[in-house]
Order: C-alpha cells, then sequence, then structure tokens
C-alpha cells in the first residue's frame, strides 16, 4: 500500500494530500494532513531543532497539521495555500508555507508567491509524513537549514522527455530577501538573507528518481557580535529506487560549513514497511545515527510508526563542546554524549 502511494507521488511530485482531496466544486478542493506522536529519549538535553525531545515524554513534540486549497482558475492558471501548524508553532500562530500561483504553457510551469524550497527528495511534502515510510525524515539532511523551508520568491520548469522511460525537469528559482527568525530552545537566531537563487533538476523513470539541487545565498546572523554578510552555496543530490518490494533512499547535502548524509532501506509487506536508517553529519554537527523502524498502514490515509533512534557523537567531539544534535551542548549540562529516542507516530491525510 505504502509503495504505491509513494511511487506515484515521487512521479507527481506533489503532496501526499492532494490524492485525497476533497472537492468542493469542479474546480476547488481542500485537502489536509497531520501527524502526532508521543516520544521519548533517555537525555535531558532537549534533541532535533523545533522537536527538542527530551527524557520527560512528550506529546505534542511532533504535531504537525496542515490544510490545503487547490483552485483551478482555468486550464492554464491555478492557485494553491497552505497553511500548516508545524511542530514548532502554536496551534493559534500556523505558519503560511505556500501560497502562489501557477501558469502552464506547453512543458513550462510559471509559479509565483511563497514556495518551498526544492532541495531534497521529500522537500515537495517534507510536512506530510503519510508520503515517506519514516516518522521523522532524517535529521541529518533536513534539519541543516534549521528548519527553513519556504521562500518568497519565483520559479519555473521544464518538463520534457528523454526517451519513452525516463522524463527530466529542470527548475531555476530566485527568492527575494527575508529574515528568518529561527527558535532554538531558550534563544532565536535571526537570519537575514538577501537572496536566495538557485535550480533544482530531477530525472524520474519508472521505478527511480534522481534529484540535485543548487542554492546560493548571501546572509547576516543578525544575532552574532560582529555581524558580517556570509555567503553559502548549498550542493545536494539524492536518490530513490524501488526494487519489487524494496525502497531504497540516500542523500548528500554539502555546503561552505557542512557535509551530511543518509542511506535507508525499507521493505513492503502487506501492511507493514520495516526499515533502517543510517546518517551521519559532519563540521558544523559532528554525529552518528540509525534508526529502525516500522509502519504500519491502517488505510490508505492512516499509518503508524513505531521506531527507535540512536544519536551518537565522539567522545572527544563531546569533551570540546560539540553540539551534535542537540540544542545545545550536552557537556554542559553534565549529560551523556548520546541519545536513544523513542517514538509511536500517528500520521493521516484527508
Amino acid at each position: 500500500m505504502f509503495k504505491l502511494s509513494h511511487l506515484s507521488l515521487s512521479l507527481l511530485v506533489v503532496p501526499c494530500s492532494g490524492l485525497a482531496a476533497i472537492s468542493l466544486t469542479d474546480n476547488f478542493s481542500i485537502s489536509g494532513f497531520g501527524s502526532t506522536s508521543i516520544t521519548q529519549s533517555d537525555n535531558s538535553v532537549p534533541i532535533f531543532v523545533h522537536r527538542e525531545i527530551t527524557d520527560d515524554v512528550c506529546y505534542d513534540c511532533d504535531t504537525i497539521f496542515g490544510l490545503q486549497a487547490d483552485l483551478a482558475i482555468t486550464d492554464a492558471f491555478n492557485a494553491s495555500v497552505q497553511v500548516i501548524k508545524r511542530p514548532q508553532d502554536e496551534w493559534s500562530d500556523p505558519e503560511l508555507e505556500w501560497a502562489y500561483l501557477s501558469y502552464e504553457y506547453q512543458n513550462f510551469t510559471f509559479h509565483g508567491g511563497r514556495l518551498r524550497i526544492p532541495l531534497f527528495l521529500v522537500s515537495q511534502y517534507y510536512y506530510v509524513g503519510q508520503a515517506y515510510p519514516w516518522a521523522r525524515p532524517p535529521q541529518s539532511v533536513y534539519d541543516s537549514l534549521l528548519g527553513v523551508t519556504y521562500y518568497d520568491g519565483l520559479s519555473a520548469a521544464w518538463q520534457f522527455d528523454l526517451n519513452d522511460e525516463i522524463v527530466m525537469s529542470v527548475s531555476p528559482f530566485y527568492g527575494f530577501g527575508r529574515k528568518n527568525d529561527i527558535d532554538v530552545g531558550n534563544s532565536t537566531i535571526t537570519v537575514d538573507a538577501d537572496h536566495l537563487a538557485g535550480f533544482a533538476a530531477e530525472l524520474n523513470g519508472f521505478d527511480y528518481r534522481i534529484h540535485f539541487s543548487y542554492l546560493n545565498t548571501q546572509y547576516t546572523m543578525t544575532t552574532d557580535v560582529n555581524p558580517q554578510k556570509e555567503t553559502l552555496n548549498i550542493y545536494t543530490l539524492g536518490a530513490e529506487y524501488l526494487y519489487e518490494d524494496w525502497q531504497f533512499m540516500a542523500e548528500v547535502h554539502s555546503d561552505n560549513i557542512q557535509s551530511n548524509w543518509y542511506l535507508s532501506a525499507a521493505y513492503s509487506w502487506q501492511d507493514f514497511t520495516p526499515y533502517v536508517v543510517y546518517e551521519e553529519s559532519h563540521q558544523r554537527r559532528k554525529t552518528k545515527g540509525a534508526t529502525v523502524g516500522v509502519r504500519y498502514d491502517v488505510t490508505s490515509s492512516i499509518s503508524l510508526n513505531a521506531e527507535w533512534q540512536g544519536v551518537y557523537m565522539k567522545r572527544s567531539d563531546y569533551e570540546q563542546g560539540d553540539i551534535g544534535q542537540f540544542i545545545y551542548p550536552p557537556v554542559v549540562a553534565g549529560e551523556d554524549k548520546d541519545a536513544n529516542l523513542y517514538t509511536l507516530m500517528l500520521n493521516f491525510i484527508f
């Protein structure tokens, strides 16, 4: 069940919620998605940006709820709006995650407005837990931008057939300057970006896809003692391959200050999908991690994940005050350098 829905999702490159949309009129539909969990670690220092899981049982560290409205204005013009209560948001203060107009002309699609940054394999449906096998996308890669997932600007996509079996798409994008306030523990980091510009390219075959992206931005960390403009060049490469009942995924992220990667394998057996993940982070964060879990598809729109995840640091990095995947260095609190997390997750779409 999961493999078929995920393959359709990969080829269409649309949010999973679109597969279960409620049509209110011939040209207007509403869809939704959400996730919630019971989770706990064995370390008192909060771990994972915006999730901040500790050794206290948490019932809302992963809570997500989103609504999306899609309007077909004409055959060529479309509009889409998505509002999400993310893990870091209060229910009274959700985020406008995207809001754009699109225009299709032959093999080209143009977008303008608030758009998702297309860096990774699951960027377009990052908050839709029903769309991927894990309880959370691997933090080594997907937390590398500190939870920044969208930009305000323009993009264009050119899709064409390389042959009868391979479709390629190329999508340049440009984002205007904006400030991002990122809450990390009890402090707030403000990143003032002048712009972001880049492109994404993707190959889609019958049972695989390969994704590459590049992003350039200039920014200032306004919380620095002496703020200076920095230039960041980000490169990502990801691949997904389906073989019979197996799904393999791998991604690499590299920029001026860090390099991160993960490998994932999942096996679909009836309504169950056991999976494993191995990941590493280097330079800015120095950690290794392993995940073992199983997903159970209750229906085509509801799933459960039971997952164990271990996050580890070298003793030397720990003693030097490395932050790893934690919100602040565990050595400061006299806590252990490693953490084991246990998660029971519920995902749904409608």
